[in-house]
């Protein structure tokens, strides 16, 4: 798939078909928000089953990424399926222009087409605030959150995922995948300290993954059904209408 808006042309791309040259581009970004190593990073990517690529329409430059994997899952007697997202990194600049959401969109059209009876979530890991707050600046249910306790069915599927993903790293009583050593955010990246947290929404996340900046991740986990989706397009909405200063 390859769209345009907003200035940023938008490619989906099988994970197999990144070329060399993207390779190339994917880790000149990555070093901007992470500290890592490069083969570790594309290990990890290259298992993913697809790769977006955001440039700039007038300079062609790659100014964000992420990876995407769709796959079916059985809990508790329920076929469900999950849209599981990682690296998703867009310069600060193109962000607050639905580039991440027109992609979730098509990635849901895309899967509710594959699967047309089956609940679709969003389930993702994060170690950045700004990653977090994409849940509660689109949606109106989402989990985990600072005003509800996650229900007991929806922590079980989040153990459920985050268990079959993460492995041993998962720490189910704490919702967080421990950090690896081999990937942190840079310290200028999405640095989180007291004076910025000025919000209920930053507050729980600090609270909840103390360890964000050394690399533990929260999971997190979205149903995407018509009312979140409804919540988001008037979101989204606002935000395009919204006078440019």
């Amino acid at each position: 798939m390859t769209d345009a808006s907003q200035g940023v042309s938008i490619h989906v791309l099988p994970t197999d078909a990144v070329t060399a040259v993207n390779w190339d581009e994917i880790w000149s970004l990555t070093q901007t928000f992470y500290d890592t190593q490069r083969s570790y990073v594309e290990q990890k990517l290259k298992k993913r089953q697809r790769m977006v690529l955001f440039r700039s329409s007038r300079s062609r430059e790659l100014v964000g990424t992420a990876s995407i994997d769709i796959y079916p899952a059985l809990f508790r007697g329920r076929k469900l399926v999950a849209i599981h997202t990682s690296h998703v990194l867009l310069h600060e600049e193109y962000r607050g222009r639905n580039l991440i959401q027109r992609v979730g969109f098509n990635t849901f059209v895309e899967t509710r087409l594959r699967y047309p009876l089956r609940p679709i979530y969003w389930f993702f890991d994060t170690f950045s605030y700004k990653s977090y707050l994409l849940l509660p600046r689109n949606f109106k249910e989402y989990w985990p959150r600072y005003d509800l306790e996650t229900p007991p069915w929806e922590r079980a599927l989040i153990d459920h995922l985050a268990t079959d993903v993460y492995r041993s790293a998962w720490r189910a009583e704490r919702g967080i995948v421990m950090r690896s050593g081999q990937k942190r955010l840079q310290p200028d990246a999405a640095p989180l300290d007291r004076q910025m947290i000025n919000t209920p929404e930053l507050e729980f996340f600090s609270r909840t993954n103390p360890g964000h900046a050394e690399g533990d991740m929260l999971i997190c986990l979205c149903p995407l059904h018509a009312e979140n989706w409804f919540t988001a397009g008037m979101r989204a909405l606002k935000r395009v209408r919204k006078p440019k200063n």
